[in-house]
Order: structure tokens, then sequence, then C-alpha cells
């Protein structure tokens, strides 16, 4: 039998913190009698101490299901507040494993998870309306991102060709949901974050006059140098300060700072940011894909197209399916070297009682039980849709590629030979609606 501190971390070992869960569950269970394995615990299973948040699953009054909460960092000496009345001191979680079950100050057994990152946005404060976990998964699929790792092509080691960084733009950082769903896309790309620096990041305090980390010199110097060494970065920019430093504290505080260094934060307008980076590259594309999620993309899309590579793709995300066709409408009228190659709904979800996360999909309740009216007969299955208590999630996505612009020219150029009898109007629930094809595009400009 081993001793009871056996998976207690030992002196001097570091161990990485994770996200961990805490679920509490009533009435009280019973830690199952099971023999312990003989083999080293594995990191996954492990849930080191400090520097990273609690989630927590507790019983409410009135409601069948528990819910789930989530905590800030956790730091040493320090104590967790479950959201019912009772806590938990940090120094209980030392150690601990993934599943280990321990008692709150109330009694109650609480059991501890490793969260996952759709459970840490849904249950993370917000300053904005997310982008739910289901449908970041979406947005970023459509990117096809397939980066390779450092190393893995001739050209990562040749000094005298070296490759510009994978940049990708988002306009409307929000609550944060789609730039860490797309950071964590981009993570393997770049080197590794040297531990001292990561913690770091991790502990380091804000600053009181201005926006970001109150870093020492040979920190900031660290950082500094980390950053230019990147192979994919993801720049984020909202005009709201106050969602551009919840997002900022959001990212930073998953998993230690994981995907963290993987970001570039910006607080202003769009044209400002992409004038400047034009200027440094004497007007030439920087920019692998860019996402807008803000209302009337189409007044900000004309320098973000100019910044974009051919071949990148834009991608649009609208609540409504008229924001779309008013956006695809101004592209034709000015002539942007961009062709539309789809648009998606994206399904609204429900969320029932007890839902950890905003995956995706219908949750289904099945369960095997004794009918109460025959407390002696066998066991039956129950299999049924779960009630969702709120509908999550909707809108429309569009994705548009860049097109060299003499390529576009040449298009629009034969498409305007077309006689405009050869295009007849479509005619849809007794209104006449503009058969595809038949805006007439102003020349291309020049770029």
């Amino acid at each position: 039998m081993l001793p009871a501190n056996y998976f207690r971390a030992m002196p001097g070992a570091k161990r990485k913190p994770l996200q961990i869960l805490i679920m509490t569950t009533s009435p009280p269970l019973k830690p199952p009698s099971c023999a312990v394995s003989t083999l080293q615990p594995s990191r996954a299973s492990v849930l080191p101490p400090q520097n990273d948040s609690v989630l927590h699953r507790a019983p409410s009054k009135g409601i069948k299901a528990p819910k789930w909460h989530l905590t800030s960092p956790l730091r040493a000496d320090t104590k967790i507040r479950l959201g019912y009345g009772a806590s938990i001191n940090s120094s209980e979680l030392l150690g601990r494993r993934v599943l280990d079950v321990l008692n709150d100050s109330s009694g109650r057994p609480v059991t501890l998870h490793e969260p996952t990152l759709a459970s840490y946005i849904i249950n993370s404060p917000r300053q904005a309306t997310p982008i739910y976990p289901h449908h970041a998964n979406t947005i970023v699929s459509l990117l096809d991102l397939n980066l390779s790792r450092p190393g893995e092509e001739e050209y990562d080691t040749d000094p005298n060709h070296p490759t510009e960084p994978f940049e990708i733009f988002e306009a409307g950082t929000g609550m944060g949901s789609l730039t860490l769903h797309l950071a964590r896309a981009l993570h393997a790309a770049n080197p590794a974050v040297p531990p001292s620096l990561r913690n770091t990041l991790c502990t380091a305090r804000y600053r009181t006059d201005g926006f970001g980390l109150d870093l020492a010199d040979e920190d900031q110097a660290a950082l500094d140098s980390y950053r230019s060494s990147r192979r994919a970065v993801l720049h984020t920019l909202d005009r709201n300060v106050k969602h551009s430093r919840a997002a900022h504290k959001l990212i930073r505080h998953f998993r230690r700072s994981l995907y963290f260094p993987t970001i570039d934060f910006h607080v202003g307008s769009i044209d400002e940011y992409i004038s400047s980076r034009l200027a440094e590259t004497d007007n030439r594309p920087f920019l692998s894909h860019a996402i807008l999620d803000l209302p009337s993309a189409h007044d900000h899309a004309s320098q973000v197209i100019q910044a974009l590579h051919p071949n990148g793709l834009l991608v649009i995300f609208t609540p409504s399916i008229s924001q779309i066709a008013e956006f695809q409408t101004w592209v034709a009228r000015t002539g942007q070297p961009m062709r539309p190659e789809r648009v998606i709904e994206l399904e609204v979800s429900t969320t029932a009682d007890g839902v950890l996360d905003s995956g995706g999909g219908k949750e289904w309740d099945v369960k095997t039980v004794i009918p109460r009216e025959n407390p002696e007969g066998a066991a039956v299955q129950v299999m049924r849709p779960k009630v969702g208590e709120r509908v999550t999630g909707g809108g429309f996505v569009a994705v548009l590629r860049r097109w060299p612009v003499d390529r576009i020219r040449s298009q629009i150029e034969s498409s305007t030979q077309e006689s405009p009898s050869e295009v007849e109007p479509e005619f849809e629930d007794g209104v006449v609606c503009e058969a595809e094809g038949t805006v007439e595009a102003e020349p291309a400009k020049t770029e």
C-alpha cells in the first residue's frame, strides 16, 4: 500500500499547474475502494497548485442539476469560495489528481476535474457576448490551418532566407473566445516558451498606467526576444478597452498562459492599425487570413483586404444574413479583389441544466433506471433529449478569398460584356429578386 501523500509534489519538483474543475455533488459520495496503481501518475492526471483557475460544480436550491462555477487563479494560502457559502483551502489541492474527492468546509464532497477549453469559456465572466465554442471551432476549421512545427521545413534552418511569420488579424476581440481558439490552432507552429518566461507571464501584475503587464526590464527583453522568433502571430483588435482587458486576462489565465504569447492585443481603430502596418511594409500584404466580427464590416474592410496576401481568406461573422448580402454587394460595387466562396448558417443549440459547456449539438439524457412503480422489476433504459433552459449561438459566416487584382479585373471586364437580356430576374414568393451576377462592378482599384 502506498502512503497517503504518495502523489503530493516532491520538494523541488516543477510541475505545471493546470486548470481544474471542482465538482460538488449531493448527496455525499464515498471515494471508490480500488487498488492504487504503483505506476507514476501521468502529467495529465496531476493537479499542480498555483497560477491556474478552479471550476467547481455546486448544488443549487430548487434546481435538480448542479451548476458549474469558475474561480480565479489559485494562489498559495488562499481560500476557494464555492459560491454556496462553503470554501476549500488552496493548500488542500497540492499534488491532488484528477477525479480525487475531498470535502469542502461544509462537509460536502468535491470532485476535482480539469476543465476543457469550452467549459472555461462558458463559465468565465464576460464583458461581451462570446462566440460560443462550437461556432469558434467551425470558424477555425474554415481557415484550414495546417502549420508545420519549428524545424520541420528546410527553410527553417536557412539564415539566408528568413521567412515572414504567418499572421492572422481578428477585428472584434470581444470576450476572447474566438481569439483563444485561433491561438490554440497556431500554438504548435511557434518555438517553445522558456519555463521561466511562462511563469513570469502567469504571476506578473498589470500596469496601473497603461495596458499590459508590469514586467521587469530583463523579463520584458526576454518576452520581446521570444516575440521576434514567432512563426505564427494572431493580432486581435478591439476599440473597447474594457473588452480587450477582459480578453487579455481570460487568455492569460487559461492553462498558465499556454497560448498567451502567440497573441498581440491592440486597442483602437482598424484603419489606424492596418495603415501603420502597411506603412512598415511599403504597402505590401502581410496578413495570411483575417476575421471581421463587427457591425457594418464593409466600412472597415477595404484596408484589411489590401493587407491580405493573395489566396488569403476573409471571414465575416454577422448575426443576420442581410449583413452578409450587404457586404457582398459592397465587394462587387467597389471592385474588391475578393471572390465569395461560401456562406453558412451557424446552428443554434440549447443548453440544459447541468451541462458543462456549450459544445454544440443537442444534449440527450441516456440512463438505466428501475421504475418507481415496480421497485422489484428489471432495470429499463431511458433515452430522451434534454430540455434546454436557454438558446445559444446562431449567426452567419461568409468566407471570401483574396485574388490578385489583375485576375479580378479581367473577370469583371468579361462579365460586363454580357447582354442585359441574358440575365433574367428570379421570382420568389411574388417578389422580384436580382439574379446572381447582375450587380454591376466598378473598375478595380489599383493597390
